[in-house]
């Protein structure tokens, strides 16, 4: 379910999802601004062994994300918190995250026509939460050596290392993500680690209009074995 009018979800929470390494039996993992619930939904059907929350700022997107979870089964694996992210700490959320995960507002505040929809604004521009804002939350929210993952727009990954240089996350690795073998990137996926600095790898890109994208198979395949 997601709402007829309003901010409605894209492909970008499934390509996010499509590249979580294997998740250890336990693992806690966090989705920070998780609209109606999609990608719970979905983690929730990959690792059924995990414990995951999604946190919604939105009143009525939380409500819809709740009842995801009932009509999927899911209440045992997922629950949703109506909170603003700035509100949450490890106490509130019974301890620290193994994996924090995240399709953020991608257009800076106050830059191009902001959607008089309230739902839509807040879901796609920097209103309630930036990605400086979002980063530092996330190490506060990490346990050690915990892994931080976002999708945004590919012209912004300049912004996401900006916003990790003041905490302890480190770059891991990028994916560029192209809806064609000639066009250019319009995603990223930004892969970082609390206390593990490494050297910051670039993975083969994904090409969304490529009839073999081999990630995208095995999501597929998780959810509906």
């Amino acid at each position: 379910m997601q709402p007829a009018k309003g901010y409605r979800y894209s492909i970008d929470p499934f390509v996010l999802c499509s590249q979580i390494p294997p998740v250890c039996s336990g693992d806690r993992i966090l989705d920070i601004g998780c609209g109606c619930g999609i990608i719970p939904v979905i983690l929730g059907y990959c690792f059924p062994q995990s414990y995951i929350t999604g946190v919604e700022i939105q009143p009525t997107l939380a409500e819809i994300a709740i009842k995801n979870i009932i009509n999927n089964e899911l209440e045992q694996t997922v629950s949703i918190i109506n909170e603003d992210i700035k509100n949450i700490n490890p106490e509130s959320t019974n301890g620290p995250f193994d994996l924090i995960l995240s399709n953020p507002p991608y257009k800076k505040h106050n830059t191009g026509r902001l959607n008089p929809d309230r739902q839509k604004a807040v879901a796609r521009h920097e209103i309630t939460m930036n990605i400086k804002n979002l980063a530092e939350k996330a190490e506060t929210l990490l346990g050690n050596n915990g892994r931080f993952m976002i999708i945004f727009p590919s012209e912004r990954l300049t912004d996401i290392h900006q916003a990790i240089q003041a905490t302890s996350i480190y770059p891991e690795w990028i994916r560029y993500i192209h809806t064609g073998q000639k066009k250019a990137p319009k995603r990223v996926i930004f892969s970082g680690r609390k206390n593990i600095s490494d050297s910051e790898r670039v993975l083969p890109p994904i090409y969304l209009s490529s009839n073999n994208i081999m990630d995208m198979n095995i999501l597929s395949k998780r959810i509906n074995p």
